[in-house]
């Protein structure tokens, strides 16, 4: 089922139900701060125009991640750095809220809108490992230089349980200077520049005592690696991107400028252009930075693709209406191309008038791998005519990989995409500010989505109270025409900003997934983040329920995955009944059909028997029998309503249908009285109404009559069912039946499409031949199995080979045997699955079929134990084989070999030795010289080292290394002879023979290379200096390898000896100052012995 979103109704927001659906915590900002973001002098003078005031304050919301190599190490206080403080307090408020999630990293990110993307290397990570989840506020203003960044992540991402009050974790985590020690692109060859050393030295002190006051923020989450945060920042002359900047905060107090922003950024590459005006706004996207100015142009930069810039992309041209300044922008990166939505206000002191460039979108096409500047836009939508009048009215939020653009206006709240206005929301009054609150991310498969109005659920608008003359916060749904929640601010405070959140779905202690929540964060002039956490659906339904709103209870239960289905269903039956006891009867029906599967219908029935609602109760009865859950009873009730509704020929369609329900009713009594007459009258039904009869009494028919009931059971898996060739006496359809099992299955005989068998295998789990013997045919005939009855006929066809190789039948036991090894090796033998068939073959002890399942899923050691056991001359041929196909088996072989030599008398016995017969003796001759030939496979492979062969061939098993102590204990047994081995070994000799006199010439060939060049050296640094040639030196040259080779040895024994001995005396040291009371007297002793360096 699907709910349908109440209808969009003309009642204004003023008369709307209030609920608290979130809940309220709130964060005092420190006076330094507050002073620093809202001096007083401003504050004053801007509170009679509190929407100036609003614009000269930003405030974002955004998510972000931890790299892992960012927690700061384990250090006591006193020798902490004051900025990691910082990350330490995020670091703990993550940990408690958010699971830890490790995050695959990448070089670079991707736009998501083409396969050819923008590339940027801007998130590539020190470290391979994130956690993600935290929830950072960044607010600044126009009157400082600092963004000052707040952790709200225990108040929006709240755990679900805890024993104190984890919100004090929450708070002021430090704040950045982006503007900061960044160099200001030159225009080049600047007349003005000052020349003298006083001159500079007045303008450098000019330069530090102005302050660039930041305009605005944007922030962006990259899509890959650990997902970097991208903030935007502007001043009037400039623009930048940093990445990471909660990564870079300074906590010092007092404010205190950094001397440079340490994280990474992007800078402009040239002067900002003078006759675009100041910036006033400004939204980045990943890769993207757009930014308007108070002469209403906007300028489009990209960044990224391994430069530390930010190029002009495009420059879109002001309107041609003049005193209009851009109030807001906002970026959307879709499939195709990307977007510029631009809200434009009038200049105080314009007296244009006006035009229908108020809301306007421009198209561009994405940015490639290198972007090339774009001349202009490739089109451009005009959406609204009226102008906006702050840009605390505006706010943006992404649905479906769309984004759509939300303008507060005092008539409502109007709703655009990329080319249209899309949704009006009835919420009147005059407006302060607005955001727009995303809807949360859901933990499991998503619904399929109701019908309901574009955009967010949730939106926040701060005004004036009408009553109280102090400022208010609503939060409304006008999908469901209600207020989720109301706060009046405390006297003083006055709204200034207003930003939405959500968090990702995480996974709780108990292991179930809970979807993401969503928050408002509310900023206000008396120095408060008011905090606005959405709660859960379980709360939010109860709370619908308590107005009896169901309609909207079943919309907010429907949009939570979640959320159970019983539970849904149970809504809607609250709903009919509270429909039901106001009177409105069909409203109730409508309620009522939603329950259909879950609730009896003869509860729903009773209520409407009076004869003003039996159209009503004729509409359920069409819906429960569409759905086919009608019974006879139902039936006869829907006919006696159209009857009463003088609808005949409805009435009689359903007559003749109960007809032939009826005949199916009445054959249980026939099939208990009769079995044959039962099975006759089953014959003579049409092949459905056969099959679902024959599926309902086959098991009581099998039971009494096995053969003619498996016969009909085939016919109709085959096809070859017909009633026309049951017209005759019960005896006769009854030895037709029973001829069905022998008749050859033939395509042009059939005469209804086939069923499958498992409608009917259940009705002779009493007697397996006979199943056996339905299934065998129908496999033959290539019926469709499942792999549950492929597994019952091979379970059932060993379990009659058993029998038969008990009694002594071998024709039936050559018989089975060969129908089993068809069920392993027919095309239909991957539907039983390997391992299922292998545990069946081994309960039955079908050595042939265990033999071929092990091969099938190369099961070597298994293999090797079978073949050993078997032991036979092609068993042991079968084994060197595998040695060939796959040489890291051929341990295993040799030990095999090994071992069934140890068990059989050799010829040459030693005194240990007992006689055995003649063909012991052969036996035991073919498996040494199957030995021999596995040792000059070994030769020829190269893969086992010889010593590993020795300890194979002397008994000491398979292993890579040798147990000794195991090897002693172990009960002495004979060997394989020497003279097996001893063309091996020989061989192996000689060849290490010839290496070691190859390596030892090359040895002396080097020595004797060096030598020469020795000389050459020496001759030309005499020549150089002018000194006389010295006499050749006599000395042998030939360098004897043995010698040096032990005293190398030599000198690795020394030197670990002086390591131990050093590390023994370290220890000594530090035994020795825990246990001292005078420690200089051992520091200057140890100090004496070189063990202090």
């Amino acid at each position: 089922f699907k709910p349908k979103a109440p209808l969009l109704s003309i009642m204004a927001s003023s008369r709307w139900k209030r609920f608290a659906f979130f809940e309220r915590n709130t964060l005092s900002l420190a006076s330094e701060v507050l002073e620093d973001i809202i001096p007083r002098s401003s504050n004053q003078t801007n509170r009679s125009n509190s929407k100036a005031a609003n614009d000269s304050v930003s405030l974002v919301v955004t998510t972000a991640a931890l790299p892992m190599n960012s927690k700061p190490k384990k250090s006591t206080i006193a020798g902490m750095n004051v900025d990691d403080s910082a990350l330490t307090d995020m670091w703990s408020s993550l940990a408690t809220c958010a699971p830890i999630e490790v995050l695959e990293e990448s070089g670079a990110i991707r736009l998501p809108s083409q396969a050819q993307m923008f590339q940027d290397d801007s998130n590539v990570p020190p470290s391979g490992a994130a956690m993600d989840g935290l929830v950072l506020a960044f607010i600044t203003s126009a009157d400082t230089e600092y963004v000052h960044c707040f952790d709200v992540t225990v108040r929006c991402n709240p755990p679900d349980a805890s024993e104190k009050d984890l919100e004090d974790m929450d708070g002021w985590r430090g704040y950045l200077a982006p503007f900061k020690g960044q160099a200001k692109p030159s225009r080049g060859g600047n007349q003005n520049a000052p020349h003298s050393a006083e001159d500079r030295i007045i303008a450098e002190y000019m330069e530090a005592d102005k302050t660039e006051g930041i305009i605005g923020i944007a922030t962006c989450r990259a899509k890959n690696g650990h997902r970097p945060l991208h903030m935007a920042c502007i001043s009037k002359k400039n623009v930048m991107v940093c990445v990471d900047p909660q990564l870079c905060l300074s906590c010092r107090r007092p404010l205190a400028t950094p001397d440079k922003l340490e994280a990474k950024s992007f800078l402009l590459s040239i002067p900002w252009p003078e006759s675009s005006g100041n910036a006033c706004a400004v939204d980045v996207a990943p890769g993207i930075v757009a930014v308007g100015t108070d002469s209403g142009v906007v300028h489009v930069y990209t960044y990224g693709g391994g430069r530390h810039v930010l190029r002009s992309y495009l420059t879109i041209p002001p309107p041609p209406s003049p005193g209009l300044s851009v109030a807001s922008c906002k970026i959307s990166v879709g499939q195709d191309k990307a977007s510029v939505f631009v809200a434009y206000k009038r200049a105080l002191n314009s007296s244009s008038p006006r035009s229908n460039v108020g809301v306007c979108c421009y198209d561009m096409p994405v940015p490639g791998p290198s972007p090339a500047h774009v001349s202009a836009p490739s089109a451009r939508h005009d959406l609204d005519g009226r102008y906006v009048p702050s840009s605390s009215l505006c706010d943006a939020v992404g649905k479906g990989g769309d984004t759509l653009f939300t303008v507060a206006r005092p008539d409502g709240l109007y709703t655009y995409s990329n080319t249209q206005k899309v949704d009006v929301s009835p919420i009147d009054g005059s407006k302060l500010a607005i955001c727009i609150v995303p809807p949360p991310e859901s933990a499991g498969m998503m619904r399929e989505p109701a019908t309901g109005k574009a955009g967010s659920s949730f939106a926040l608008v701060a005004s004036t109270d009408a009553k109280s003359r102090r400022d208010a916060v609503d939060i409304y749904d006008a999908t469901n025409k209600l207020v989720a929640f109301h706060l009046l601010l405390s006297p003083g405070h006055r709204a200034v900003r207003a930003a939405g959140v959500t968090t990702s779905p995480q996974r709780l202690s108990d292991g179930t997934l809970r979807s993401g929540r969503s928050s408002a964060i509310l900023f206000t002039s008396g120095g408060s983040l008011v905090t606005l956490t959405e709660k859960g659906t379980t709360e939010k339904v109860n709370l619908l329920v308590q107005k009896n709103l169901y309609s909207a209870a079943v919309f907010v239960a429907y949009g939570d995955p979640s959320f159970e289905t019983a539970d849904i269903t149970s809504l809607y039956r609250r709903h009919a009944e509270y429909l039901y006891r106001k009177g409105d009867y069909s409203g109730a029906i409508d309620q009522y059909i939603h329950t259909i599967g879950s609730l009896e219908p003869s509860h729903v029935i009773f209520r409407y028997l009076d004869a003003p609602k039996i159209p009503l109760l004729v509409k359920y009865l069409e819906e429960l029998r569409s759905r086919e859950l009608t019974t006879p009873v139902h039936n006869e009730l829907l006919r006696t309503c159209y009857l009463k509704l003088n609808d005949d020929e409805s009435a009689e369609s359903i007559a003749a249908l109960a007809h032939r329900s009826v005949d199916t009713e009445s054959l249980s009594s026939i099939v208990t009285n009769s079995p044959k007459d039962g099975l006759a009258l089953i014959c003579s039904f049409d092949a459905p109404q056969a099959a679902e009869a024959l599926a309902i009494h086959g098991a009581s028919l099998a039971r009494l009559m096995p053969r003619e009931t498996a016969g009909l059971v085939v016919s109709l898996c085959l096809g070859t069912f017909s009633p026309a060739k049951f017209s005759e006496s019960s005896s006769a359809i009854v030895a037709d039946c029973k001829k069905m099992l022998e008749y050859a299955y033939d395509e042009n005989t059939r005469n209804c499409e086939p069923y499958p068998v498992h409608l009917f295998a259940s009705s002779f789990m009493e007697n397996p031949k006979t199943l056996r013997l339905i299934l065998a045919h129908c496999n033959r005939n290539k019926c469709i199995l499942t792999p549950s009855l492929r597994r019952t006929l091979l379970e059932l066809t060993l379990a009659e080979w058993n029998q038969a190789k008990r009694i002594g039948d071998t024709e039936a036991e050559k018989m089975r045997r060969k129908e089993a090894i068809a069920a392993l090796t027919d095309s239909h033998s991957g539907a039983i699955g390997d391992y299922d068939a292998l545990v069946i073959v081994q309960l039955a002890g079908f050595d042939e079929g265990e033999l071929l399942l092990y091969e099938r899923l190369q099961m070597g050691p298994m293999l090797l134990s079978r073949y050993a056991k078997d032991g036979s001359e092609k068993a042991r041929r079968q084994m060197l084989a595998m040695c060939q196909s796959d040489p890291e088996v051929l341990a295993d072989v040799l030990g095999q070999f090994v071992a069934m030599v140890a068990e059989l008398p050799i010829e040459d016995n030693g005194p240990n030795d007992t006689p055995g017969d003649e063909s012991d003796y052969d036996e035991a001759s073919e498996i040494l010289e199957d030995i021999q030939e596995a040792l000059s496979l070994a030769r020829r492979q190269g893969v086992l080292p010889p010593v590993r062969i020795a300890r194979i061939l002397a008994g000491e098993g398979t292993g890579q290394f040798s147990n000794i102590g195991a090897a002693d204990k172990a009960p002495q047994q004979r060997t394989v002879p020497l003279s097996v081995a001893l063309d091996y070994v020989g061989t192996i000799l000689d060849e290490s023979r010839q290496e070691i006199g190859r390596l030892r010439s090359e040895v002396e060939e080097y020595n004797q290379l060096c030598n020469s060049m020795e000389k050459e050296v020496e001759s030309l640094l005499r020549a150089s200096q002018g000194l006389p040639g010295k006499k050749e030196d006599k000395r042998s040259s030939k360098l004897d390898v043995e010698e040096m080779y032990a005293k190398v040895r030599m000198a690795l024994d020394d030197g670990g000896k002086s390591e131990d001995a050093a590390a023994l005396s370290r220890e000594a040291f530090w035994r020795e100052m825990e246990q001292t009371d005078d420690s200089f007297q051992t520091i200057s002793r140890f100090f004496a012995k070189d063990v202090i360096e």
